[in-house]
């Protein structure tokens, strides 16, 4: 009942502040300005990923022949991104039949402005930048401002223990930021659900109730700490330039020598190998594909393989000879391009772990900064962290294989009719059409193989099933495994500041 009452007591005195007034105040407005920005941002996006889509399933409707069929794997723009950008990257990807795919690309993708500068406004910025200061603003009198007006000494002369009492001071700091962060919070969260109704998955839900306990674990942290720097001095002034001095340190200094200093001295020639490697693999692969052996080179191939765009109807699509050499070269390309650019997409995914064993040194590091564990845990509830790209590689990359598999199974990757346009009985000799070259002057060979283009019956083909891809849609188990080694670092530096508090605080002098 002591604890109570004192906590009740507390929290009116926060609210009785005119400097906590005006920074919950000014902390609001920031919450409403950066979602309103945010949303905005993300109804672009949204109206992008559409026409991404729609332009996807308008290509694969009346496909000429098999050579046209390019499906393309699109990422949605995740909802929970409006709270953490985490790591950007294109959302589509073009499936060919032998290339590699080693990156994403930009399709209707339009550039934002708004975040032209800085990518990463987004509410955990906010919650990093501002909500820990705005908590250090509150606690870095915590104890010492008690002490000034003389209210500490006799308020430890009644039944209670400085336990109880250092444990009050912290309690009504948090309980009252948390409540703070959270209405705000909820009514955003509200405000999706009402906007993007048919958007929503279990695993926003699931990201925003992770989110908001980790907000409050980082909430938590900073109140300690701010509390702890009240117990170190005597005067309220000092503390609070000992508690500016931490939150540079913490939120700026730190973040940005790693990101500036420590992370390019450490790695960055080990990266540069791996993207050397990467640039030899890509070059390997390109001189299979431009350089092929004379018994399979084809002229301009490299055209039909690519896009297959009208170019049989043009000059080669009755020449027999022709069609033949063009099977010669698909199947060349499947037997010694296509693993050569397998070795490309390892490559490009080793690149990728060790940018993601780097972050994860960076977390040993800084295990005692918050800021720097809160964007990491952030990125991986979110969903959009660099092993998220990973994987929607890998999901390319699987339905890719899925249609070259469907293809040898079905035989029309080394058929004819990957590239025909017309029936097979259109296709000519080469004895015949030296023939014609021989008995006409050009403008009646002209004639000649336009009138018989026209009379062609058209190719027709079956379209192949091709497997969409998934959105992802994790639950909690995969989710609590992926953020919980971090996780368990957060709890444990906050125990440890916890002890740091409570030590410091038995041993004040409160006289």
């Amino acid at each position: 009942m002591i604890l109570k009452a004192f906590l009740k007591h507390e929290i009116l005195n926060l609210l009785k502040s005119r400097r906590i007034f005006i920074t919950v105040v000014m902390f609001l407005l920031l919450f409403v300005s950066v979602f309103v920005v945010r949303v905005i941002d993300y109804q672009s996006q949204i109206n992008m990923y559409l026409a991404d889509v729609q332009e996807a399933e308008t290509a694969l409707q009346n496909p000429p022949n098999y050579s046209h069929i390019n499906p393309r794997v699109i990422h949605r723009p995740l909802v929970f991104s409006i709270y953490n950008q985490g790591f950007t990257f294109n959302r589509v990807i073009y499936i060919e039949y032998f290339e590699a795919i080693d990156s994403s690309m930009a399709r209707n993708e339009t550039r934002n402005h708004v975040f032209r500068v800085n990518k990463q406004l987004d509410i955990t910025f906010l919650i990093t930048f501002f909500l820990s200061l705005f908590i250090l603003l509150i606690s870095y009198d915590n104890v010492n401002g008690e002490k000034q007006t003389g209210t500490l000494r006799l308020l430890l002369t009644y039944p209670i223990k400085r336990q109880s009492f250092i444990l009050k001071k912290i309690l009504g700091v948090f309980i009252f930021v948390a409540i703070t962060f959270t209405i705000p919070y909820v009514l955003s969260i509200m405000t999706l659900v009402f906007i993007y109704t048919t958007l929503l998955t279990s695993s926003f839900f699931l990201s925003a109730l992770f989110y908001w306990f980790l907000v409050m674990l980082f909430i938590f942290f900073f109140c300690l700490l701010g509390t702890f720097i009240s117990c170190c001095t005597t005067n309220p002034s000092r503390s609070l330039v000992y508690s500016l001095l931490v939150w540079v340190m913490l939120c700026i200094i730190l973040p940005t020598s790693w990101n500036q200093i420590i992370s390019p001295k450490l790695f960055n020639d080990d990266i540069n190998q791996l993207r050397q490697i990467h640039w030899d693999k890509v070059m390997q692969a390109w001189n299979i594909f431009w350089m092929p052996p004379d018994e399979v080179a084809v002229q301009g191939g490299f055209i039909v393989m690519r896009t297959g765009d009208f170019f049989y109807r043009e000059n080669l699509w009755s020449i027999k000879e022709d069609h033949e050499r063009h099977t010669r070269f698909r199947r060349y390309l499947y037997d010694t391009y296509l693993p050569a650019t397998r070795e490309v997409e390892q490559a490009m995914d080793n690149i990728q772990r060790k940018r993601i064993n780097v972050a994860n040194i960076r977390n040993m590091v800084f295990f005692f900064n918050p800021i720097v564990l809160f964007n990491d845990i952030g990125m991986k509830i979110a969903g959009n962290s660099r092993a998220d790209y990973i994987r929607f590689l890998h999901d390319a990359r699987e339905i890719r294989d899925d249609l070259v598999n469907t293809g040898i199974r079905d035989g029309w990757l080394f058929g004819y009719g990957f590239n025909a346009m017309f029936t097979e009985e259109h296709i000519l000799d080469m004895a015949d059409v030296l023939k014609w070259i021989e008995t006409m002057d050009h403008d009646e060979l002209y004639a000649h193989v336009m009138g018989m283009m026209d009379a062609a019956t058209p190719y027709s083909f079956e379209m192949p099933f091709i497997r969409r891809h998934e959105q992802p849609n994790p639950s909690f188990g995969e989710v609590f495994v992926r953020i919980a080694g971090v996780l368990g670092i957060f709890v444990v530096s906050i125990m440890g500041m916890w002890v740091m508090t409570w030590v410091r605080f038995m041993g004040y002098d409160v006289r």
